[in-house]
C-alpha cells in the first residue's frame, strides 16, 4: 500500500509519495515547470554526470572531516547507482527551468539523501542540503555537470563523424579509375575523378570532426570549488583541489581547474565554442547531402549518375518512386544544429552579474543536438554511403558537356581564340 510522508520548506508542507525518492523542491519545481518538454532522465549523460560531481564532493567532505564517514560513503553508493544508470525514474523534472539549474541540482540531492538513507536502514536521516550538497552550490556543481556531460557526449559525436568519413574514402577507393562531369554554378565544367570527391567530402567530415573534439577538449577545465559566486565561501580549505582531483579519478579524464572562478560559473563560451562546432559539423554533412541528393535526382530526368541505396518506398501515390530520404533527413538535422547554436549564443549572452541562470537551455541544445549530430553521422554512413554506386553509363554520357578541351585550347591558344573555337551549343550539347 502507498504510503503517505509530509514534507516542509519555507512555502508551508507537501504530501509525497513514500514511493518517490525526490522530496519537496522537486514536487514544487514539477509543477513550476510544467511544459511538456524533455525531462532529465532523458538526458542521462547530465545525470551521470552530475552523481559523479557528488559522489567526488562527498568522498572529498568525509576526507576533510565535515561529513560523517557513513553518510558519506553512503551517499557515494548511492550517486554510483545513479551514475551507473539507476533510479532515474525518480527524476521527472523538465530540463529547461528556472533558476540556473538549482532544480536539477536538488532533484539530484533529494534523490541520493533517499537512496542514502534508506542504504542505512534508517540509523541516520540523510539530508539533501546538509549531507549531500556539502561544499556546493548550484552555480558550480551545474556548470561543472553541464562541462562534464558535454566533453563525454560530444567524444561520441566525434567518434560517428570518424566512421562517416572512413565511409566516404571507402567509397573513393571503390571508384578509383571513375571519372565524371565537374559543375560550377550546377553548369558543367570539366571532367573529376569521383574518388577525388569522395576524399574531399571525408576531409571536411574529419575537419568538423577535429574542430568539436577540440572545442569539447576545453570543457575539462572545471570551477568545481567555485560555489555561489567563485570565491570559494562554504566550502573548507583543500575542498577544491581534492574533490577535482577525485573526480578525475572517478571519470578517467585529464581534468583541469579553471583558471578564473568567476568566468567559470557566470560565463558560458567554452560551451558557446561546442555549440559553433556542432552547427559547423551539421552544415557540412548537409552539403554532402544535398550534393548526393541532387546526382541522384531523377532517375530518368535528372542527373542520375549517383544511385542511393532505396531504404523506403517514396510516395503514397505514385508506384515505384523512392525518395532521397536519408539525405533529406542529414538536411533537416543541420536545421536544427544551426538553431540549437542561434539558441546557445542567446543563452549566453543573456547572463548577468556573477552567474549566468541559462544554463538549462543551453543543456537542453547541446546534448540534444550532440546526440542527433552523433545519431545522423552513424544512419547517413550506413543507410546511404555505403550503399550508394555511381550510374557509370550516365556519367559517361554526362562527360559530352566537358570543357576540357576548350580549357586546354585556351592554356596554349588563349582564351579569345577558345571562346570562339568552342562556342556554348545548349541546344546540341558538345562533343
Amino acid at each position: 500500500m502507498d504510503q503517505i510522508r509530509v514534507e516542509h520548506d519555507l512555502l508551508g508542507e507537501i504530501m509525497l509519495s513514500s514511493k518517490d525518492l525526490f522530496g519537496i523542491h522537486t514536487a514544487r519545481a514539477s509543477e513550476n515547470f510544467r511544459l511538456g518538454g524533455e525531462s532529465l532522465r532523458q538526458f542521462p549523460a547530465l545525470l551521470t554526470a552530475l552523481a559523479l560531481v557528488k559522489s567526488a564532493a562527498a568522498w572529498t567532505n568525509v576526507k576533510l572531516g565535515v561529513l560523517p564517514a557513513e553518510i558519506g560513503h553512503a551517499v557515494m553508493t548511492a550517486a554510483r547507482e545513479v551514475a551507473g544508470g539507476g533510479l532515474h525514474e525518480h527524476f521527472p523534472l523538465e530540463l529547461v527551468q528556472g533558476g540556473g539549474g538549482t532544480s536539477t541540482n536538488m532533484n539530484m540531492n533529494e534523490v541520493l539523501a533517499s537512496r542514502a538513507t534508506a542504504l542505512l536502514e534508517g540509523a541516520v536521516r540523510v539530508d539533501p542540503h546538509d549531507h549531500v550538497n556539502r561544499s556546493q552550490s548550484t552555480n558550480d556543481v551545474m556548470p561543472t555537470a553541464l562541462n562534464l556531460a558535454v566533453l563525454t557526449t560530444a567524444r561520441e559525436t566525434v567518434r560517428s563523424l570518424r566512421g562517416l568519413a572512413e565511409s566516404l574514402e571507402r567509397k573513393a577507393g571503390q571508384y578509383r579509375s571513375l571519372e565524371r562531369l565537374g559543375r560550377t554554378c550546377l553548369q558543367d565544367a570539366v571532367p573529376v575523378p569521383a574518388a577525388l570527391v569522395h576524399q574531399g567530402q571525408a576531409a571536411s567530415v574529419l575537419s568538423a570532426a577535429r574542430v568539436l573534439e577540440s572545442a569539447a577538449g576545453e570543457l575539462r577545465r572545471m570551477p568545481l570549488g567555485a560555489t555561489a559566486i567563485g570565491t570559494g565561501l562554504g566550502a573548507p580549505p583543500g575542498y577544491r583541489e581534492l574533490a577535482l582531483r577525485r573526480l578525475a579519478e572517478e571519470t578517467e579524464l585529464d581534468l583541469e581547474p579553471v583558471a578564473n572562478l568567476s568566468e567559470g560559473i557566470s560565463s558560458l563560451e567554452g560551451l558557446a565554442s561546442v555549440a559553433d562546432a556542432m552547427a559547423r559539423a551539421g552544415r557540412v554533412l548537409a552539403r554532402i547531402a544535398s550534393d548526393l541528393r541532387i546526382l541522384a535526382s531523377g532517375p530518368i530526368g535528372g542527373f542520375g549518375e549517383v544511385r542511393l541505396p532505396p531504404v523506403q518506398a517514396g510516395s503514397s501515390i505514385m508506384p515505384g518512386k523512392v525518395n532521397p530520404v536519408i539525405p533529406e533527413l542529414v538536411m533537416q538535422v543541420s536545421f536544427q544544429l544551426e538553431g540549437g547554436a542561434h539558441i546557445v549564443h542567446l543563452a549566453c549572452s543573456a547572463g548577468e552579474l556573477e552567474v549566468t541562470p541559462m544554463g538549462p537551455v543551453v543543456t537542453a541544445e547541446l546534448l540534444r543536438g550532440l546526440r542527433r549530430l552523433d545519431l545522423v553521422a552513424g544512419l547517413f554512413a550506413t543507410r546511404c554511403v555505403d550503399g550508394l554506386t555511381w550510374n557509370e553509363e550516365a556519367v559517361r554520357a554526362n562527360l559530352r558537356g566537358s570543357l576540357q578541351e576548350a580549357v586546354e585550347s585556351a592554356v596554349e591558344h588563349g582564351h579569345t581564340y577558345a571562346v570562339n573555337h568552342f562556342p556554348l551549343e545548349p541546344a546540341e550539347g558538345r562533343t
